[in-house]
């Protein structure tokens, strides 16, 4: 890997020019909020983004092609609005093939060496394969080929035939890309062209739900970049700061990719992570030769001592302006 021109460097990059005032009402709405700067990092991490990656299912066989957080960028990916009822057929479909009708087919023959007969049993095998075994055959046949095609196919690899791309951000080149429906590109800009806006909403309880959102400084498009799903819309504000500081942490190429399990297996392929991982001797399945009850109370330890020391969510403001 080798980072591109545009990639962002804390330490090197151009001056930004100021923004405009906001010049109406629907973008006064659509960038309002609180704004969080860029900063010099420090490593503070979101506990709450982590908590879904154990060791158990890191240490998986091809983990590694599941995960949407690489040393070249974060991809996540979302499910198309009939993708999640499909996969659920899917596994019950599964169910009734491997176990429930060869289970139920020799439970029906048995009466065939009774007063019953073997008509009755037959007729019984036949009806349950008419009207069970073939719709589960054709609704499981689509991926049962697929996974002939490619044996080595992970569940998450197969998701992504029913999934779309949300957004990219890529650490090698700098890039931000936002997807829209069929994968199709929204916009591409470099990383130090965002703002990150914290926005709140009281939902039908009353409590507070927020959005992260990497908003574009210098264009009026009615999307953003929602960076804090991965956080979710519940967590306490300090998370969303400590979010924003792993992203920033994440696009910088002048410091290393932060310390967090699904990066692990990718440090050594990243030039500034490798050099400080060798410079600092650190254990490189540090995360991953955990159990996940000892990744739980790290977690829990970690996100103590990050509120009961007062260790701030970033580090020092970074001016990305040129002077007016």
């Amino acid at each position: 890997m080798s980072y591109q021109p545009t990639a962002y460097n804390s330490k090197q990059f151009h001056p930004q020019p100021q923004p405009e005032k906001s010049r109406g009402l629907m973008e006064k709405i659509r960038k309002r909020g609180q704004v969080f700067p860029f900063s010099d990092t420090n490593t503070s991490i979101a506990t709450t983004a982590l908590k879904d990656q154990p060791p158990s299912i890191l240490n998986e066989d091809g983990a590694e092609d599941d995960l949407f957080w690489t040393h070249e960028k974060v991809q996540p990916y979302t499910f198309f609005v009939w993708a999640g009822f499909y996969l659920f057929l899917v596994t019950m479909a599964k169910v009734v093939l491997y176990v429930l009708y060869p289970l139920l087919c020799v439970l029906m023959l048995i009466p065939a060496f009774g007063e019953a007969g073997p008509s009755v049993a037959l007729q019984g095998v036949w009806t349950f394969t008419l009207y069970v075994a073939l719709p589960a055959v054709i609704i499981y046949l689509p991926v049962f080929i697929i996974n002939r095609i490619d044996p080595k196919m992970t569940k998450a690899q197969l998701e992504r035939w029913v999934a779309r791309k949300k957004y990219c951000l890529n650490r090698e080149t700098g890039m931000v890309t936002l997807y829209g429906a069929g994968n199709r590109k929204i916009f591409t800009h470099p990383f130090i062209e965002f703002d990150c806006i914290l926005a709140s909403n009281p939902n039908h309880q009353g409590l507070l739900s927020y959005r992260l959102m990497l908003v574009h400084r210098y264009s009026n498009y009615k999307h953003g970049v929602n960076i804090g799903s991965l956080v979710g819309v519940n967590a306490p504000v300090a998370e969303y700061h400590r979010l924003w500081n792993m992203i920033q942490q994440y696009m910088d190429v002048s410091k290393p990719l932060p310390d967090i399990p699904m990066l692990e297996p990718f440090r050594h392929l990243d030039p500034t992570t490798a050099e400080y991982d060798q410079q600092t001797n650190r254990d490189p399945r540090y995360w991953r030769q955990m159990s996940d009850e000892v990744f739980e109370a790290q977690l829990t330890k970690i996100a103590k001592a990050q509120e009961q020391n007062n260790i701030p969510a970033s580090g020092p403001i970074l001016d990305i302006f040129a002077e007016a």
